[in-house]
């Protein structure tokens, strides 16, 4: 109870999130696209379809040296993490970030949810070895926790010219994202909020802000069925990978 206190106290005492907060609010009055039975039929379906690394690139067309994320880079950023006075989640696929970022050579980018910011470093270094692109990070702090100051903690000062992070949770923040941006993007990578209700609104918004023949990437995609429904619904040409245990989904937008 005290904690619950305490989580309804910190959204009361910042107005710039009211509008998050009232949505978990009426999400709990919607239906329940949650449960352990749809987290077991999504672990099923991901199962299913997943594909080794190297065949999920080739079927979305991500070509090339694909190397990964190099190891200095990785060691230097787990020093910095080491700085971090709070536990925040795990990090994303950064190999997979990398090598997308170097193969489609991305303009504008744009992430959702960045913690310590492993999924940020990989993105803006294969910007940096691109020479080319900006990106545009949506990040909400975790709820009580005093985390403001280590959110995207690992990525190192030379990289962050090419960043623009904005902390706000998803809504209203990846529209702000989107008039920053003043343009579509050409990669998309969802971490943030991973229920069904989250992902139906961000999914649309992202899936129309990006350029054709972009990539969209969504963590955690066994959480749920949402991004099974949404690639039936899209027609589109998908991939699915297992990363430390849990399943990441890719689209081609055509």
């Amino acid at each position: 109870m005290i904690s619950k206190i305490k989580y309804i106290i910190w959204f009361v005492l910042r107005p710039k999130y009211y509008k998050h907060f009232f949505s978990l609010i009426i999400r709990k009055f919607l239906t329940n696209h949650d449960t352990t039975q749809h987290k077991i039929r999504a672990q099923e379906w991901a199962a299913r379809n997943v594909l080794s690394y190297f065949d999920a690139l080739k079927k979305i067309d991500i070509r090339g040296n694909l190397t990964g994320l190099d190891d200095n880079t990785i060691a230097e950023a787990k020093k910095l993490e080491l700085n971090s006075s709070v536990t925040m989640g795990g990090g994303s696929h950064i190999h997979l970030l990398y090598d997308c970022v170097r193969s489609i050579r991305p303009k504008k980018v744009i992430e959702t949810g960045v913690a310590y910011g492993w999924s940020s470093l990989a993105i803006l270094k294969g910007l940096a070895d691109n020479n080319y692109g900006n990106l545009y990070s949506v990040d909400m702090p975790y709820p009580t926790k005093k985390n403001e100051k280590d959110v995207g903690i690992v990525v190192p000062e030379y990289l962050r010219k090419n960043w623009t992070l904005i902390r706000k949770p998803d809504n209203p923040g990846i529209l702000d994202a989107l008039s920053k941006a003043e343009e579509n993007f050409d990669l998309c990578h969802y971490d943030s909020d991973k229920s069904w209700w989250g992902r139906k609104y961000a999914y649309l918004i992202l899936w129309k802000s990006l350029n054709s023949k972009g990539i969209f990437i969504s963590d955690d995609i066994n959480d749920n069925l949402y991004f099974s429904e949404f690639v039936k619904i899209y027609s589109v040409k998908y991939a699915v990978i297992k990363y430390q245990g849990k399943f990441v989904g890719i689209i081609r937008k055509p």
